[in-house]
């Protein structure tokens, strides 16, 4: 760590993103004596560990907000909740108006990648639903005050993907159905938390009640390759045992979540087309394919449908664009050769992943961090999971942690800003918190923690 000094304290950086990327910029910027104020589009800073991950991940959600705490709530650091650059204040003028020594871009990767399909985005809401909406709503839905948008759970959806991240979405789904079925046939009360724990067939040898009793017809995965093409798990390095030892993993994992939540998998096909009927979609045209050199190639003639009227899709994540940055293929733009710093800008800076195109915790480009055998044994249970995305984290920490280090060598030889641009600094935030009633980041947080689903459960015993 470098020696703290006034030259530093003459420094302002602004942070966008207060979550496991932003909070640790924020911190080690800290603790090298520059002083940091971090915009936050939510009230909360906690990102997809708040609203990205299913809510019955409890133990991980609650530690990785504690880690969040921790490192924000230092005197150097000026949070500032509900600012969204590119919405309530212009990238551009940030640039320009504000007299930050160096901007760093943590924010995540929140716009759903479009599903492929011609005329399939008219259903939005209405037949379609993506990803990150399904699950802040999955997420939020029980709290007294929510206020977002509004789903149902429906009998024989698709889900189109092949992440961990669509395993996610076809869990809640089953699980939704399972709950609601033992208590409209059965007057059988189970929570999510139990049947997400126990499994499907477990809970129902506990009442006594067979799976067909439940009539659900079931949710469908579709997977334009195979089980063991999914990107579950990653291979040591390229050799052809670790390559084939991964896919073997992903393999074993699909099984494991199909024997124990009971939905259905659908290879080696891809969304085409829609059916509709009366203007609402009764359907999903599914192309057959195969996997020719490791590329998805087409079928000639064969084609079928799927009937659903809702499909989810949970292909992915990207940065939603802000205006002034350059974007490639999706992604922010960085500078030749370098992987934090921003493309047209002497002194913007984007650390974790997340900002750089891969929106899923799940595919962070940090490497050594694998699903272990372990995980697998377990089940994906809690504590196995919770390990595995805590040590995942972790190692994005590390990575934004040694390419903050970096920023910090280039910045502390900028011009020092000048007390009438640090005043100006202070004078602006302090007027952007005053109109959410911002005092203190403890109170804040204490203030905004959500409703918890546990705990209404907990009080209803």
């Amino acid at each position: 760590m470098m020696k703290l000094n006034d030259t530093h304290r003459k420094h302002y950086v602004a942070v966008i993103g207060g979550s496991i990327s932003g909070s640790e910029a924020a911190s080690v910027l800290s603790k090298n004596g520059f002083r940091v104020v971090v915009f936050e589009m939510n009230a909360l800073p906690y990102g997809k560990i708040e609203d990205g991950l299913p809510s019955w991940h409890i133990k991980l959600r609650d530690r990785q907000q504690r880690e969040i705490d921790k490192k924000l709530d230092q005197e150097n650091i000026r949070y500032v909740p509900h600012v969204k650059i590119g919405e309530t204040m212009s990238f551009q003028d940030l640039i320009d108006n504000w007299g930050f020594t160096a901007i760093i871009l943590a924010n995540g990767a929140w716009k759903d990648r479009g599903l492929p399909i011609e005329g399939v985005e008219k259903f939005r809401d209405n037949g379609l639903i993506y990803q990150n909406d399904f699950i802040y709503w999955f997420n939020h839905k029980h709290e007294p005050d929510y206020k977002g948008r509004q789903y149902q759970i429906r009998d024989n959806a698709v889900v189109v993907g092949g992440g961990l991240a669509s395993l996610d979405v076809v869990k809640i789904f089953m699980i939704e159905l399972v709950s609601e079925r033992l208590k409209s046939r059965f007057d059988i009360e189970v929570d999510i938390f139990t049947i997400e724990k126990s499994g499907v067939d477990a809970v129902l040898e506990k009442y006594g009640v067979d799976f067909n009793q439940l009539g659900i017809e079931g949710v469908t995965l579709v997977y334009r390759r195979t089980a063991r093409d999914m990107p579950f798990k990653s291979p040591r390095d390229q050799s052809p045992e670790s390559i084939e030892k991964a896919k073997n993993v992903s393999e074993h994992l699909l099984k494991t979540n199909l024997e124990k939540y009971k939905f259905r998998f659908k290879p080696l096909h891809m969304p085409s087309g829609i059916v509709e009927e009366d203007g609402a979609l009764e359907g999903l045209i599914l192309q057959k394919v195969e996997i020719k050199d490791g590329k998805v190639m087409p079928l000639d003639n064969e084609t079928e449908v799927l009937k659903t009227d809702m499909v989810i899709s949970s292909i992915g994540s990207l940065p939603e664009p802000i205006e002034g940055l350059n974007y490639k293929w999706g992604s922010l733009k960085m500078k030749e050769g370098d992987d934090y710093h921003v493309f047209g800008y002497d002194n913007v800076f984007a650390v974790g992943n997340a900002v750089t195109g891969r929106g899923n915790i799940q595919e962070s480009k940090q490497h050594g961090r694998r699903i272990t055998r372990e995980i697998i044994d377990k089940h994906l249970t809690e504590d196995a999971l919770e390990e595995w995305l805590t040590n995942l984290n972790t190692s994005i920490q590390e990575s934004t942690s040694k390419q903050i280090h970096s920023i910090v060598q280039e910045i502390s030889g900028k011009d020092i800003q000048p007390d009438d641009i640090i005043d100006s600094i202070l004078r602006k935030t302090e007027g952007l918190n005053d109109l959410h009633g911002y005092s203190n980041y403890a109170e804040w947080v204490e203030k905004h923690k959500p409703v918890r689903l546990e705990d209404l459960l907990e009080n209803r015993k």
